[in-house]
């Protein structure tokens, strides 16, 4: 995952992954953070997994208590968080344990949809929907032109890593070889 990959250059090993525990992408999310952890031989990832509420169960004051008291105290200073809008809260509620990002509290999130629009802006994993979208509605009007003689298509888009200052680092896109 580019991620954690990203997380491990800057020198951390114990990266928290946080959660939408309503969100159907965080099961593979999670399997693919599995994997890497190994891969990359970092702290098994099962004692650095939280998960946020979904955000009709827990009214908003305390969503955000929940959010703040989800943030690793001392094990983690990474964090990886899927969405972005539960990153930003992460990031909000950090100062409530101690944490900042200018600190020393690295931080990406998933989806990159309002990442940039953060406190620091977030680094993120940014999703090419738009592109897997026009792929699959071309491939859809090629089949109903010609219905028997197209193969099955499996097709895989690689998200991007966007660095922002959330992990130190200034605006610039890379290449990830997975979410």
């Amino acid at each position: 995952m580019g991620a954690d990959n990203h997380l491990v250059t800057l020198g951390h090993r114990r990266i928290a992954f946080v959660t939408a525990r309503f969100s159907p992408t965080t099961q593979a999310l999670d399997a693919g953070r599995r994997e890497t952890s190994v891969s990359l031989s970092l702290a098994a990832p099962d004692g650095l997994r939280f998960g946020v509420p979904p955000p009709r169960a827990v009214r908003l004051g305390g969503r955000l208590r929940h959010r703040a008291a989800t943030l690793p105290r001392g094990r983690s200073k990474a964090l990886f968080v899927h969405s972005d809008s539960e990153a930003i809260g992460m990031v909000e509620r950090a100062p409530d344990r101690g944490l900042t990002v200018r600190g020393g509290l690295a931080v990406v999130s998933y989806d990159n949809e309002v990442a940039a629009a953060s406190g620091p802006p977030l680094t993120a994993v940014r999703t090419q929907r738009r592109r897997l979208g026009s792929q699959a509605a071309e491939t859809a009007l090629a089949r109903m032109v010609d219905p028997t003689k197209r193969p099955t298509h499996r097709l895989e888009l690689w998200p991007t890593l966007v660095v922002r200052a959330s992990c130190g680092g200034e605006e610039r896109a890379s290449s990830s070889s997975d979410g």
